[in-house]
Order: C-alpha cells, then sequence, then structure tokens
C-alpha cells in the first residue's frame, strides 16, 4: 500500500519539493538584508530600553517600503501560505479517494485482503504526514525570514506613518507561526472529505476551494477575536499637533479617536464616548469647519472631556491564539477524517 500511495502521489511530493526548495533559494539568502535593516534602524536598543522606538520604527518601516524586493517577498509569502491549504485540499486530499471512486478501481483494492479502514487510515496517514512536514518546514523558512518585521510591529512607537504589519492582522496571523500547519492539516482532510462525498474530482475541487476559503474568511472575522475575552482600557481623548489622532467629519458628524497605546496587540474595538460615558455622536464644531484652523478644532474637541473604550487582545496572547487555532483546526481534521472513515466503512455502494 505504501508503494502504491507513492506511485499515485508522486507527481504531487516533487512539485511540493520544488515549491519548498524556490522558497528556500529565495528567502534564505534574502533574509540577512531584512535582518540587517532591522539591525541599522536602532531597534535592537529599542527592544532592550523602551528609548527612541518612534523613531526606530519609522527609519525601519521607511527602509522596508524603499526595499521593493522584500516587501514584494512579504507579501507574496502571505499569499503562498494562504493558498496553501486549498491547493492542498485539491491535489492532495480529493484525490485520494475520489480517484478510487471514480475510476471504479476501489473494486479491485478493497477485494485484497485490505479493509476499507485500513486503507483509508494509511493513505491518510502517509499523505497527510507529507502535508504536515511540506507545511510546517514552509511556515518555519516564512517565519524566520519576517522574524524582524513581526518583533518591530511588537515595539512602542507605532503610528500611521511607520505603521507595520502586525502579527495578528487576519492575513499575517494565518501566514506565520503554528497556524498555517492546522490549516494545511484542514484543508487536505477537506480535500478528502469533498472527494468522498462528491466522487467526482473536478467537482470536489470546487468544492474545496469554496469551502475551505470560506472557512478561512469567517474564522478571523467571527471566531479569532473570541478565544479569550478582550482586555478593556479607557482613557481621555487628548488631541495634540505632535501626537497621532483621527478627526472625520461626515454628514455634519464628528469621529474622532486617537492610537491605542498597547504595542503589537491586535484592537478589536475603538469607541469615542462623551462625558456622560455614552457613545459619541455629537454634531462637528463649527471651528472644525474649512474656514477654522487646525488648532481650534483641537481645543474645541478637547473641551468636550471625550474619552475613548478600546478593546483588545495583548501581544503576549499571541501564541496562546496561534497554539488554540491550530489544535482547534487539528481537532476538527481530526473529526472529519473519522466521519469519512465511517461513511467509507458503512456505504457499501463505495
Amino acid at each position: 500500500m505504501s508503494w502504491l500511495t507513492w506511485r499515485q502521489y508522486r507527481a504531487q511530493a516533487w512539485v511540493a519539493l520544488a515549491v519548498l526548495a524556490a522558497v528556500c533559494a529565495v528567502l534564505l539568502p534574502t533574509g540577512r538584508r531584512l535582518a540587517d535593516l532591522y539591525d541599522s534602524s536602532g531597534l535592537p536598543g529599542c527592544a532592550r530600553t523602551g528609548v527612541g522606538c518612534a523613531q526606530a520604527r519609522s527609519a525601519f518601516a521607511a527602509a522596508v517600503r524603499a526595499d521593493a524586493a522584500v516587501t514584494s517577498l512579504f507579501y507574496l509569502a502571505v499569499v503562498l501560505l494562504l493558498v496553501l491549504p486549498v491547493l492542498l485540499g485539491m491535489f492532495a486530499g480529493v484525490p485520494l479517494v475520489a480517484r478510487e471512486l471514480e475510476s471504479g478501481s476501489f473494486r479491485l483494492t478493497w477485494t485484497q485482503g485490505v479493509t476499507r479502514t485500513r486503507w483509508l487510515a494509511v493513505r491518510l496517514g502517509l499523505v497527510g504526514g507529507a502535508v504536515l512536514v511540506l507545511s510546517g518546514l514552509l511556515t518555519l523558512v516564512v517565519s524566520r525570514w519576517a522574524a524582524p518585521l513581526d518583533r518591530a510591529a511588537g515595539l512602542p512607537g507605532g503610528d500611521g506613518e511607520s505603521a507595520l504589519p502586525g502579527r495578528f492582522g487576519p492575513l499575517v496571523f494565518a501566514a506565520h507561526g503554528l497556524a498555517p500547519v492546522g490549516w494545511a492539516l484542514f484543508g487536505f482532510v477537506a480535500g478528502v472529505a469533498a472527494g468522498l462525498l462528491v466522487r467526482r474530482q473536478v467537482a470536489a475541487m470546487a468544492l474545496v476551494l469554496a469551502v475551505v476559503a470560506a472557512v478561512q474568511v469567517l474564522v478571523p472575522l467571527v471566531v479569532r477575536a473570541h478565544l479569550a475575552a478582550p482586555v478593556r482600557a479607557e482613557s481621555a481623548v487628548v488631541l495634540a499637533p505632535d501626537r497621532p489622532g483621527v478627526i472625520r467629519i461626515e454628514g455634519g458628524r464628528l469621529f474622532v479617536s486617537t492610537p491605542v497605546a498597547a504595542p503589537g496587540a491586535w484592537v478589536v474595538s475603538v469607541r469615542t464616548l462623551n462625558a456622560d460615558g455614552r457613545p459619541f455622536t455629537a454634531a462637528a464644531p463649527e471651528v472644525c469647519g474649512p474656514d477654522g484652523s487646525p488648532q481650534r478644532c483641537r481645543d474645541a474637541i478637547d473641551a468636550m472631556h471625550l474619552s475613548q473604550r478600546a478593546e483588545y487582545q495583548p501581544a503576549e496572547r499571541y501564541w496562546a491564539f496561534q497554539w488554540t487555532e491550530a489544535g482547534g483546526l487539528a481537532l476538527l481534521s481530526t473529526a472529519v477524517a473519522a466521519g469519512c472513515a465511517i461513511r467509507l466503512r458503512h456505504n457499501a455502494t463505495a
């Protein structure tokens, strides 16, 4: 069975090894360049002392933006790991059962003294193990390459001009750490289930694409923020020329906010409150109109004694969230695989 599985999957295996080799050949040499930009910006000193972080972050962000190769590689690596679960489901998971059912070869395979459960378990173990190794190596290479960016995003001093892609960002989170391994396993098992249910490889591939993409959108929007109760913090809204803040007027209404003082955190929600603690919904002061000065507008807003309530997931919860999401996907994959085994065992027409 092992030799037959290798012969059926050797094309996918060689393609996977080629992709892994290409990623290593591109990222490993350029990783030194990104690390040098981090060191030369002064961020190592900021990480030790907490002094000069704003200037260091601005210098590092400017250097990264000026280096088109580094910026392009970062986003290409993120995209690769985001589409990896779909590719594994379509080209590794779907053929595992659907190829046998569509061609009719199962009639010979399951009359050779090998039970359906054992046949499925061996193939799931061999191909699934290869999926885990491939996704783990790819994630390790990408995460180590992007480590300077992740460290910089977690240091204080960020603002609109020196914004860096944080580790908690919905796309970056699923492409760094442990989460990509859980997503790869889920994509593969979803492909197996789709092939078993649909029994046609092309149709099953389309189903995998739709299901995995939908789950990848729903998890960060609906599930991830609720893995732990967010921390709530309130602070006064104080505007000044040297402090970053957002003043927006839409339809005559005023919207104002200031940055949340939580470096590296995932800010879930920000609400502006009036002096009574209710949501702020007042109209914009006249001095904030086209003829008013910025300083008079800021003074008028400060006179309202507004406050800001922020809910966020602290930076120190990053790895807890990574383990929780990867573990949840692994459990879900195990349950789907068990369901596939039960269906295959009791479906007499399969």
